[in-house]
């Protein structure tokens, strides 16, 4: 696992480096030829090479340094070596493998090159090395069909380490291209759970808008019912006041919930989380609160109760709440309210009415959005609401879901 590890570190190292590594290369070539010699000399001392001869077949490796960071200069040094090669005969050993660091060039054009760019050096190689191959028999005593023969076997080689320089290019590019393509979907994965959370803070903000206005509303009546009776009736005055006690803890409990998975982006799973949401089951606990208000409400079910989704069930508890709400801050004190819940056969529906005359009970309180996030509330799962004064007085909202079709929206 070290040993690993360290090739990978090392790796890296050169990745970041690239005229080390071609440095390393090249040392790792010289090396090869130079023990491939030694055992032909050891072999077959006829050869006649000698350490300088050695030490000068060593010299055209130097160009694979430069192969990336100046590949122009590295194809000019070669072509220079050549031409000393050819022209002064105590260098003539260069010749013999000054192939090796021009197939390194060749590659390596084609892998790190534009396709246009990579054809031009390899042909400001190859053009000069066939040259120099028929128009200087002082390289050696050959004829022309052998010449020939050479140059064929030059060239096949350079088009195939060109045609592997090419491929290799072309996988790099696509390897990347995915990377990018990885990278982008990550990125947009990322974007789209931000737009999620943040979409939840804006549906719990909206709770929270609804939990405050019940709670204030309900304290401020009975608080207003409690100072008036105070000194005829003081049993009543202090069970108000529980009332109002038992209330205030609530919403400051039901808010400091919803604030902590506001402030800590739904990481933490502490109560909040894991208390359940009101659904329409909790429509008898609201109304029982309602009427300890001092609001009379009358709870009737129609039709055979089934289960409804989990963000309808919450939408439909939120509107009666909202609705509620507005009666008693609007109503009057002589107001009476029913709400009805209608298990219909195409669409379920939830009705609000009052019969109040529109005086409100105690000053100072508004709806805030009020009807606005009431009809957002039915519309993000489809359904519709309608609000306003009823023929006979009074006020009436009336929310309807489709049954059967297809909701959309946040769930909890």
């Amino acid at each position: 696992m070290q040993a690993a590890s360290r090739l990978r570190r090392l790796r890296c190292w050169l990745h970041e480096r690239p005229f080390v590594a071609d440095c390393v290369l090249m040392v790792l070539l010289a090396a090869g030829y130079f023990g491939y010699f030694l055992a032909m000399m050891q072999i077959a001392p006829e050869i006649g090479y000698g350490w300088t001869d050695l030490a000068l077949m060593m010299l055209p490796f130097t160009v694979i340094c430069l192969r990336r960071v100046w590949l122009w200069g590295g194809i000019a040094i070669g072509l220079a070596i050549t031409c000393a090669a050819v022209f002064v005969p105590s260098f003539e050993a260069m010749a013999a493998d000054s192939g090796v660091g021009f197939f390194v060039l060749t590659y390596t054009a084609a892998a790190y090159r534009p396709l246009v760019r990579a054809l031009a050096a390899a042909a400001a190689i190859w053009i000069p090395i066939t040259a120099v191959i028929f128009a200087f028999p002082a390289l050696g005593e050959i004829d022309h069909t052998t010449s020939a023969v050479l140059v064929m076997v030059n060239l096949v080689l350079a088009t195939t380490v060109f045609w592997i320089g090419w491929v290799m290019r072309n996988r790099r590019e696509k390897v990347e291209e995915l990377s990018d393509r990885a990278r982008f979907a990550e990125e947009r994965q990322e974007a789209l759970a931000a737009q999620a959370v943040a979409e939840e803070q804006r549906r719990i903000a909206r709770e929270l808008h609804d939990v405050v206005a019940h709670h204030i509303s309900v304290i401020g009546v009975m608080s207003e019912g409690a100072k008036r009776v105070l000194r005829t009736d003081p049993d009543a005055a202090e069970e108000a006041l529980t009332t109002v006690n038992q209330t205030a803890r609530t919403a400051l409990r039901e808010m400091r919930d919803i604030l902590t998975v506001l402030r800590n982006g739904h990481e933490e799973h502490d109560r909040a989380d894991l208390e359940p949401q009101p659904t329409v089951d909790s429509l008898r606990a609201l109304v029982a609160q309602t009427k300890d208000a001092g609001l009379p409400v009358r709870y009737t079910v129609r039709g055979e109760e089934y289960p409804l989704p989990t963000g309808v069930s919450l939408a439909v508890y939120r509107i009666a709440q909202e609705a509620l709400t507005n009666t008693i801050k609007h109503a009057g004190p002589q107001a009476r309210a029913g709400v009805v819940v209608d298990y219909g056969d195409q669409e379920f529906r939830i009705s609000v009415g009052d019969s109040g005359t529109g005086a409100p009970v105690v000053s100072g309180f508004s709806g805030g959005h009020g009807l606005i996030g009431m009809r957002e509330r039915a519309t993000l799962y489809g359904g519709t609401l309608e609000a306003g004064p009823r023929p006979g007085g009074g006020y009436l909202v009336e929310a309807r879901f489709p049954k059967n079709a297809h909701l959309q929206g946040v769930t909890s």
